[in-house]
């Protein structure tokens, strides 16, 4: 896998002698940089992201940490959950995982209206756009649910790195598809590292909530063995 790191240096030594925005922005920061290349995030993102740990902590202790309650949670608060057969063969196709998948665009959107239609009960509307959404087996694994709900819940509060281009950028990032990700700008590459923040701490949130699970060992490997789900 490229190292991020050594990307961001890459992509500002092309840039140098360039005339480059000189502030970053998503949803939460707005931050200066220079040619280091170095994004810290915001006091504002840090106290979202502590308002949301609390968040879901307090809804995971009223549904008992059930999946098929927060499930229903996430559809009640406007998120399709969608539950097809073969799952993991139809995703693989595009380089998905089952769980939480937020918006996406172009050929990859076009393919999951034409397939979730086909293998469920669902209608959609074929476009080249998808909202987020959730796309999972029957078979429901609570630790993993919890960990695809903690990235949704990260979404529905405006944490930045969900936007559909970024999101794209992470799976090539994650597939190590290093041709297409190191021509990325500078911009592209901070807000990848955003979107990387919010992979891992979502795992970081269901590693420590399961240190005592029973179980929680296999299903730490399941989760760290598949790597970050989008």
């Amino acid at each position: 896998m490229l190292n991020l790191k050594k990307l961001i240096k890459k992509i500002s030594k092309k840039k140098s002698g360039k005339k480059i925005k000189s502030v970053y922005s998503n949803t939460l920061s707005k931050k200066a940089f220079g040619s280091a290349a170095s994004l810290e995030i915001s006091s504002l993102t840090k106290n979202k992201k502590a308002e949301l740990e609390g968040r879901v902590k307090n809804i995971l202790k009223k549904y008992e940490n059930d999946p098929e309650k927060l499930l229903n949670f996430v559809e009640k608060n406007g998120t399709k959950v969608y539950r097809i057969p073969f799952v993991q063969r139809a995703l693989a196709n595009i380089g998905y995982e089952q769980g939480f998948i937020s918006s996406v665009s172009g050929l990859k959107a076009l393919y999951l209206n034409i397939v979730i239609p086909i293998l469920s009960d669902e209608k959609i509307k074929w476009s080249f756009s998808t909202e987020p959404m959730f796309i999972l087996s029957n078979s429901l694994e609570s630790c993993y649910i919890i960990q695809q709900f903690y990235k949704w819940y990260s979404m529905k509060m405006n944490l930045p790195g969900f936007d559909a281009q970024t999101q794209e950028n992470l799976q090539k990032f994650l597939n190590s598809q290093n041709e297409e990700v190191k021509d990325l700008n500078l911009e592209e590459v901070l807000n990848l590292k955003e979107a990387i923040a919010r992979d891992i701490e979502a795992i970081n949130f269901i590693m420590e909530l399961a240190k005592n699970t029973t179980g929680a060992q296999n299903a730490m490997r399941k989760i760290t063995a598949g790597g970050a789900s989008v």
